[in-house]
């Protein structure tokens, strides 16, 4: 927009100044002709000055023909006239009151004539050689040659917006490609993997403040996760013992009450908590991954067996399906059997009563699937953060399941994803090994 506005403005004050134009080729053809006129002045044998105009009519015939031209030869010391192309009397003599102080060069009179001054040296004597002209060439000149001028100008200048187009839509490009390659590398640092940084090697210079400040951001922001993931594992660590002593204490030396049932399920809530930070924590700080082929049948059905004890209490139905027998994944098995529990106690927990719950086995992967009311779809990326509940004073779970088995799969490129199950009408979660 700003391009075209530039060449349109550019375009107006040319076509405003195109008469301008006309006035340049004048001056230009009137230092021509004058020169050209000069050089056919000549001494003759009787001493008297000549001027040769065999070729005047061929070569400013226009001008000899209407009587447009006109000249005279003026002696510098004696300021007098020697030669004359006409005689003053002519009818239309061009330089009629036109004195012989006019300056050198090119000059106008009155926008009526145009004049041109030049010195010449004939024999030992110095002249002024003034060449005339009826300015009446320059509206021929304006008539004939400006529009010519205006076509020309606008080809031009429409070439050079389209290239100026071209040229910018190419710079746009060069400038549009790192800005979007740094974009990139930006949006592929997510918040669970705060150890990437932006590679600066080929970055333009003008970016460059932006990558390194983006990196030392990243600096500080990893450095502040790595003391809060330090200090939450730190305090589960030492709450864990002092809760184990209270409970034990509880239920030894505490005399049966509803005040002792409701403090023994508060503190087993708590110590599930903290048993749930240590995982999160020790789920966040795998360096290296421990991988071993396992059969997942094999785990599942361990975890299944494990946890049938709360599902019959609730007069729920668990059922294993397996699809596929012999489904090998590369995991280590504590961290899958922390994933497998954490998906059926949440089941469990939270479906209702005579719930029917169902863990299927299929190739790289298995699914569970509850007949509970499901999970509202606006819920299903929100579930996977830490802590969150839909209903914050329902103590029935930490919050902690989900974002703990997420964590788990991220450093095994594996993945969990959430719906809504066509068979039980729940919720189905599908975790999927890579």
């Amino acid at each position: 927009m700003l391009g075209g506005l530039c060449f349109g403005s550019f375009l107006l004050v040319f076509l405003n100044s195109s008469d301008r134009f006309a006035d340049m080729i004048l001056q230009n053809s009137m230092h021509g002709m004058a020169n050209a006129m000069s050089e056919t002045l000549y001494v003759n044998n009787d001493g008297d000055i000549k001027l040769d105009d065999s070729e005047l009519e061929l070569k400013w015939g226009f001008d000899a023909l209407y009587s447009n031209l006109a000249y005279r030869l003026i002696e510098t010391k004696t300021n007098i006239i020697v030669m004359h192309s006409v005689p003053k009397e002519t009818k239309g003599y061009l330089f009629k009151g036109i004195t012989t102080d006019i300056p050198f060069s090119y000059s106008k009179i009155d926008n009526e004539a145009s004049l041109y001054r030049m010195e010449v040296a004939l024999g030992n004597k110095s002249y002024f050689f003034d060449v005339a002209r009826n300015d009446l060439i320059a509206d021929f000149a304006n008539a004939g040659v400006q529009p010519a001028i205006i076509k020309v100008a606008k080809i031009i200048i429409l070439f050079t917006f389209i290239l100026f187009l071209i040229i910018s839509g190419i710079a746009i490009r060069l400038i549009v490609k790192p800005v979007k390659a740094l974009t990139e590398q930006i949006e592929n640092i997510k918040p669970d993997d705060l150890r990437k940084r932006i590679d600066v090697v080929d970055i333009p210079q003008e970016l460059l403040p932006i990558a390194l400040e983006m990196n030392d951001a990243l600096d500080r922001v990893e450095n502040s996760f790595i003391h809060q993931k330090r200090f939450i594992a730190d305090a589960a660590h030492e709450l864990r013992t002092p809760l184990t002593v209270l409970l034990t204490r509880l239920e030894l030396k505490v005399s049966s009450s509803p005040t002792k049932t409701d403090l023994i399920n508060d503190v087993q809530f708590i110590s599930r908590i903290v048993e749930q930070l240590l995982d999160l924590s020790r789920a966040q700080n795998i360096n290296a991954k421990q991988l071993s082929s396992i059969m997942l049948e094999d785990v599942i059905k361990k975890v299944c067996a494990h946890l049938a004890p709360l599902a019959i209490n609730k007069e729920q139905e668990l059922e294993l399906n397996i699809e596929s027998e012999e489904c090998l994944v590369k995991i280590d098995e504590g961290d899958l059997t922390v994933i497998i529990k954490n998906l059926l106690e949440n089941a469990i927990k939270h479906s209702p009563l005579e719930a029917r719950i169902k863990v299927s086995v299929h190739k790289n992967g298995f699914t569970v699937e509850d007949s509970g009311d499901g999970i509202p779809k606006d819920y299903h990326e929100v579930i996977f953060e830490r802590f969150w509940r839909k209903n914050q004073s329902d103590r029935s779970g930490s919050g902690l399941g989900l974002a703990i088995i997420k964590e788990l799969l991220s450093h095994y490129d594996s993945t969990i994803n959430v719906g809504r199950s066509s068979e039980l009408g729940g919720t189905k979660l599908i975790v999927q090994f890579n």
